[in-house]
């Protein structure tokens, strides 16, 4: 993650709640003397951001249907994103981390840098006597960017908490924007791959284990099947990331399998489930002219017919079939 620093941090009142933010739970067990850690403060500051991420394209966007504003808002406080702001403020090299985790990469760890963005929030808003106002103009020049490069949409001129952007014309950008928010990559993979699975009548996608590796930084490999074939895996330091991964390469599995949006193969099983009714017709209509053979009863046209129609009616759509 290479992001460099691009906004000021805040001049605190209050410089213990700045260093409360800014230690790491490792850093308070080595040295418990130097006061609390900041898991409080990122219990506080997770529903704050929230909330002001919130309300910030409430007042941008007053088209935005509710489906679109949730959408943003998913891309702008995971963890990811919250990264990337706290990259943007300089706070990973203000981090206070113990030993081990400092050895283990942590100034560079997504959960760590997410975790630290939310207690300085949480931070901000404590020393600004508890203003939503003083939080939303800290975190405005983080999000406008931001949401700029989600929507292809410049922001108007808002003032912080007054909603004044809906007398904002927004005919001419709205509608594209909003277009380009539904038809884009912003959507959760787990809820893209299951809106294709259940388009395409496969049912809703399983995640099951594969494999755990480890004890204390134990690493998950999930599975993700479709109709009982596995169309891609994910590995990760938890299960939900490795989920999440899954779903990822299962989308790709897809894009890339053919022209019409089903996967060409599978990473357990080749594409038999896809033949499996075609399959079952022809070993049908196989196994009723061998019993026919050895029977005294004159054969007839009727196996070839029943094959034939078995195949005409039950192969996949996506392979066209007729004899």
């Amino acid at each position: 993650m290479l992001e460099k620093k691009t906004a000021c941090q805040r001049e605190f009142q209050d410089e213990t709640l700045r260093l409360e933010a800014l230690t790491h739970k490792s850093f308070h067990y080595e040295n418990p003397k130097t006061g609390p850690h900041n898991e409080r403060l990122e219990f506080l500051g997770d529903s704050i951001v929230s909330f002001v991420v919130a309300n910030y394209l409430f007042g941008r966007f007053p088209n935005f249907k509710e489906g679109q504003l949730t959408l943003l808002r998913a891309n702008l406080v995971c963890k990811k994103k919250l990264a990337q702001f706290a990259l943007q403020l300089g706070l990973d090299m203000d981090i206070r981390l113990g030993v081990g985790a400092l050895r283990d990469g942590g100034r560079a760890s997504e959960k760590v840098l997410e975790d630290a963005f939310e207690a300085y929030i949480g931070a901000v808003f404590l020393d600004s006597g508890s203003s939503m106002r003083a939080v939303q103009e800290f975190m405005e020049p983080l999000l406008s960017p931001a949401v700029d490069e989600l929507t292809c949409c410049p922001p108007p001129n808002l003032l912080p908490y007054k909603q004044e952007s809906s007398k904002v014309d927004m005919s001419s950008t709205g509608s594209s924007s909003s277009d380009h928010i539904l038809n884009s990559d912003l959507q959760d993979p787990i809820n893209k791959l299951q809106t294709w699975s259940q388009r395409k009548r496969l049912g809703i996608p399983v995640y099951k284990p594969l494999e755990e590796v480890g004890e204390h930084n134990a690493t998950f490999s999930v599975g993700v099947f479709i109709d009982e074939e596995c169309y891609g895996s994910g590995k990760a330091r938890n299960k939900k990331d490795a989920k999440k991964e899954a779903a990822i390469n299962a989308l790709k599995s897809v894009n890339n399998g053919c022209s019409n949006g089903g996967p060409k193969s599978t990473t357990a099983g080749s594409s038999n489930g896809l033949f499996k009714p075609v399959i079952t017709s022809i070993s049908n209509g196989i196994n009723t002219i061998r019993s026919e053979r050895h029977s005294s009863i004159p054969r007839t046209p009727i196996s070839l017919k029943n094959m034939r129609k078995g195949l005409n009616n039950s192969h996949n759509p996506a392979y066209p079939i007729r004899l």
